[in-house]
């Protein structure tokens, strides 16, 4: 139970979008009420389901795809199909997942059905063009002009279709032969005329940035190498069509002994970055590879070597190589985001990069050192938009460790908006005023609109999706939404622990604690030491009232966060459970959070939590007072905070609704404890 009472949480109702998605490339609505696809379901095939199916040949391939074996092998040369080499195995040892060729599916219906040959006839675009490197396609999609396809039938048409392409691929050959790139990479161009809606980018449709290696391993320039991976993850996402992985995602494997093709393989991405940085004095040496997650080969790598003041113009042309390889055409707009490092001044991103580190650590101490390295970043170039965008970022997370939201969410405003100021380009900026005009200013249409801005220029950013669910299930009345969103969030990241974890309390404030459960559960087996599984079990156990398992769901996140405050919360809780059960419980960890309130800073809407749970109704409304005297965050969750159950039926609480703003929904009250 983090001592700020962490609201985050995500959906179920992706089980069934998965599942009903089997069939084929079809929009299917996902009504709360009817999220199953079976009532006796069980929740272990559900969340199977999130992960989705594995389809182990091509045979199950054309089977879900409900195509013949031949068209679904051409697909996957010519359009990029989703499919996986086995390890070890041949070219035909090849496995797929279920909701990669869903999502692959969407919106091609009409174009694969005119593109499927009938069994006696060979198509041939009439014209390809290409970009070729020394080596195959990572993922090459072969698309026509407007001129007409021509159909061979007749003997000599017959000859001529298997003439024809060994001549290309002499040429092709030839081509390669005398290619000066060194690339191991091929873009196939070109917009097919009857999908002028789709953008037809050749090359991956995921990738992700492992954790670069600090060969030096020492402290002092660790921030190195992660600051390169998080400008690279950062840079990447503005590339089109291109799903990256998450800061979160990636960073689990760091200083792991894990091969690059099994990172990619977990992670689902077609193409894995990974690479080492290592420092001499003044000279900075970094390696960079693209590795093809299928067959594990190197498709592209280079090695990039400079002063440490040229820190800036390295890793802008890094960013701008890989993002070359990765895509073959990009409009300048694109290419200038692409390398976009926010200053000029090598010492002012130096300082920014020590910031995104320090900040990265998420303990009270770290993110007050990330605020004074973006401090010092912004006195060297006042005009580093980025350093203004971290500095939101610090601002936004620092209540959570102990400071007052009074104090800092003005101050996370004001940089967000002084970041967009500078560069209006930049989406992140506007999701963290969406949230803090949401929970901080309650100011919930004007937080939306922030959302809506964010999305405008970043679709793919799975954190503002997440930040946007979480708003959404707190409010109530707009479960449908929040579920959608969070789907959003962990279609475009599926392995991010966090947005894992968000779905369980965004099921949670939807009263569905069972399904919480399994969620949770899951995330917590795979990662015993994850301190949010164990909260998510917590506060899904409490809503059940399984105070047995709450309480040791609490013990063991105490153990994992090891913050001292939480340990000493858990530590009463456990043993006021165990002396004299939940009453007793909620008694001692008030005496707690009301001492840690007057030294530092407890949420007082978790201190109403705590009493209006153990029936003192009195001092619940008191803290309520304070709550909103003091701008608690939390309040946000009036309408949805099942602990507070038992003040609804009192006027005070439906006025105490109407001063923050939330809207009147339909709200439950719990009958039986």
């Amino acid at each position: 139970m983090p001592k700020h009472g962490t609201l985050v949480g995500n959906s179920e109702c992706e089980i069934a979008l998965y599942y009903r998605g089997l069939a084929g490339p079809r929009q299917v609505t996902c009504r709360v009420s009817s999220c199953h696809d079976t009532p006796n379901r069980s929740m272990a095939a559900k969340s199977d389901l999130l992960a989705g199916k594995r389809l182990d040949s091509w045979k199950e391939i054309a089977a879900f795809l409900r195509r013949a074996e031949r068209t679904v092998k051409r697909w996957e040369i010519e359009r990029g199909l989703p499919v996986h080499r086995v390890p070890g195995g041949g070219r035909s040892a090849v496995f797929a997942y279920s909701n990669e060729l869903a999502a692959w599916l969407r919106g091609k219906g009409s174009e694969l059905e005119a593109d499927e040959a009938g069994p006696s006839e060979i198509t041939l675009p009439v014209q390809v063009i290409s970009e070729v490197s020394r080596s195959r396609p990572v993922a090459a999609q072969v698309r026509s002009d407007s001129s007409p396809k021509v159909r061979i039938r007749s003997g000599l048409a017959r000859t001529a279709a298997w003439a024809v392409p060994i001549l290309l691929v002499g040429g092709l050959a030839i081509y390669l032969s005398v290619s000066h790139s060194g690339l191991r990479f091929r873009a196939l161009a070109n917009r097919h005329p009857a999908n002028a809606d789709m953008h037809a980018f050749a090359g991956p449709d995921s990738v992700a940035v492992l954790p670069f290696t600090n060969e030096q391993r020492g402290a002092n320039t660790d921030y190195l190498s992660d600051g390169i991976t998080e400008s690279l993850i950062a840079s990447l996402a503005h590339l089109p069509q291109l799903k990256v992985r998450s800061r979160d995602s990636v960073f689990r494997y760091k200083g792991k002994d894990i091969g690059v093709q099994t990172a990619g393989t977990n992670l689902r991405v077609s193409v894995v970055v990974s690479g080492r940085v290592m420092q001499h004095g003044d000279t900075i040496e970094v390696s960079a590879e693209l590795t093809d997650v299928r067959d594990n080969s190197e498709i592209w790598g280079h090695r990039y070597v400079g002063k440490h003041t040229d820190l800036i113009s390295l890793q802008q042309q890094m960013a701008g190589d890989i993002a070359a390889r990765l895509r073959s055409t990009l409009k300048s707009a694109d290419r200038q985001q692409i390398t976009n490092e926010g200053t000029l001044d090598p010492e002012a991103y130096s300082l920014y990069l020590k910031g995104r580190y320090a900040f990265n650590s998420r303990s009270y101490a770290n993110v007050r050192t990330a605020i004074s390295y973006f401090d010092q970043a912004i006195a060297r170039d006042p005009e580093d938009a980025l350093a203004y965008s971290g500095l939101a970022d610090a601002y936004s997370v620092l209540p959570f460790f102990g400071a007052n939201p009074r104090e800092c969410s003005p101050k996370s405003n004001a940089a967000a908006r002084k970041a967009l100021e500078l560069d209006p380009s930049l989406a992140h900026p506007h999701a963290i005023l969406g949230t803090n005009e949401m929970q901080y200013d309650w100011d919930f249409a004007g937080g939306e609109s922030e959302f809506r801005k964010a999305f405008e220029l970043d679709p793919n950013d799975a954190t503002a999706h997440q930040w946007y669910a979480e708003n959404l299930a707190a409010l109530g009345g707009r479960e449908q939404e929040a579920l959608a969103e969070i789907n959003k969030a962990r279609e475009l990241d599926p392995q991010s622990p966090i947005i894992r974890r968000v779905i369980g309390s965004v099921l949670v404030a939807a009263r569905r604690f069972d399904e919480a459960i399994a969620v949770c559960r899951q995330l917590e087996n795979e990662d015993p030491t994850n301190a949010l599984a164990h909260d998510c079990l917590g506060y899904a156990y409490w809503g059940k009232r399984m105070y047995a398992e709450a309480v040791n769901e609490w013990k063991a996140y105490g153990q994992a966060s090891g913050n001292p405050e939480d340990i000493e919360f858990t530590a009463a809780l456990d043993r006021g459970f165990h002396s004299a059960g939940w009453n007793r419980a909620l008694t001692d960890v008030i005496a707690v959070v009301e001492a840690q309130h007057r030294s530092s800073y407890y949420s007082p809407l978790m201190i109403a939590r705590y009493y209006s749970d153990l029936g003192d109704k009195e001092k619940a409304f008191a803290w309520l007072n304070i709550a909103y005297r003091e701008h608690d965050w939390l309040l946000m969750g009036l309408n949805t905070q099942f602990q507070l159950d038992p003040l609804r039926s009192d006027p005070r609480f439906a006025e105490l609704v109407s001063r923050v703003g939330l809207p009147k929904i339909r709200v439950w009250r719990r009958t039986t404890f």
